[in-house]
């Protein structure tokens, strides 16, 4: 039996054409938070059905998809078929759809980061840990810009000013990113307590991985289990260092210029998920850009260990479920690299875990 605690069963529910479109602009930093572009990176694995135990469905993917799956099995225990995922994509592509159905179609139950739709809860828990109290406010704890740039990086985002400098580094950060992603504007209602978010252009981002395989576990009524709970989510972001805090943010408002650190192509990130190209995402995820700051890379790589970390201590915890399986494992490609992975702390735990496996291409060339 599947541990509850974490499952969402709820009715299946219409999504919206692009996961970060909603009304408040607190609703639409939360969605932010998993749509961070520099942890969006996208997955990496091995083909599902080179392992005896894969689902029937994900035999049948779109042709020419081939999303990459790594299988871990471990007696007694369910076998895991884990999904790398991009948060965000650069093409709304339905063929993507139908091999995420075809990978879900007979798992016991689908995995993923956190529950991002916004609730009262989740909001209080944003502001408890994004917000600095009235006495203090963003430019005491900025080094790389001033008060005068900040306000700068505000306007130019479209965001209240006097509103934008009572958020930490981390929370603006995510502010500016939603701008800059997807050509939107706060706009000022009669009465309206929050800003409201305007579109003004096309979005540069489309609904991720993730959030299309929760559309899709609703819609088959798939339990879904969630591995961060919002008051862990949140607290990661808060202690992250003060350096990579500042960098971030100074990164983001130099992207709404055009100059932004660390950033990868969303279509480099697409392309290499649908070919299955395990090592093209690796380097993708974890390469030093040219002119990026050591604090802008850390910052990176700190979400990528804190949150592994997170990760494998609920895998642990829950006792990496209990019954017949498989279950899909579906979570940033960051979590997937690296002496620190998700995948080395399932084999440190005794899974046996394989992949990723060649093209046939690539196989036939050997």
């Amino acid at each position: 039996m599947i541990n509850t605690d974490r499952i969402d069963e709820r009715r299946p529910r219409a999504r919206r054409r692009t996961v970060l479109r909603a009304s408040a602009w607190l609703g639409f930093c939360l969605n932010l938070l998993l749509s961070l572009c520099v942890s969006l990176c996208v997955g990496v694995s091995a083909d599902a059905r080179a392992q005896d135990r894969t689902p029937r469905g994900a035999q049948e993917a779109a042709p020419g998809y081939r999303p990459p799956v790594w299988t871990a099995s471990l007696p007694g225990h369910p076998t895991l078929l884990l999904l790398p995922t991009i948060h965000g994509l650069a093409h709304d592509d339905p063929r993507i759809d139908a091999a995420l159905a075809a990978l879900a179609d007979g798992v016991q139950a689908v995995v993923l980061e956190t529950n991002v739709n916004p609730t009262h809860e989740n909001v209080q828990t944003i502001l408890r840990y994004g917000l600095y109290p009235a006495s203090d406010n963003l430019s005491n704890h900025m080094q790389s810009m001033s008060a005068e740039a900040l306000a700068h990086c505000a306007r130019d985002s479209g965001a209240d000013i006097k509103l934008f400098f009572q958020h930490k580094p981390w929370f603006a950060g995510f502010l500016v990113d939603a701008v800059r992603l997807h050509a939107d504007r706060f706009e000022w209602k009669n009465g309206a307590t929050h800003p409201h978010l305007v579109p003004t252009g096309e979005s540069l981002v489309f609904a991720g991985i993730d959030f299309r395989l929760e559309a899709i576990a609703q819609r088959r009524r798939i339990p879904l289990i969630y591995l961060e709970t919002m008051e862990q989510g949140m607290s990661l972001f808060d202690t992250m260092p003060a350096a990579d805090q500042d960098a971030f943010l100074q990164g983001e408002c130099a992207g709404l210029h055009g100059a932004r650190q660390g950033a990868a192509s969303y279509a480099q990130f697409q392309q290499a998920w649908v070919a299955g190209d395990a090592a093209q995402l690796e380097r993708l995820a974890m390469a030093r850009y040219p002119g990026e700051s050591d604090a802008h890379y850390d910052f990176s790589q700190y979400l990528y260990v804190r949150g592994t970390d997170i990760f494998a201590q609920t895998l642990a915890r829950d006792g990496y479920f209990y019954g017949k399986g498989p279950i899909l494992v579906a979570v940033g490609a960051g979590h997937f690299f690296g002496a620190q992975s998700l995948l080395q702390r399932l084999r440190d735990a005794g899974y046996n875990v394989s992949g990723p496996a060649p093209a046939p291409g690539e196989v036939a060339a050997r």
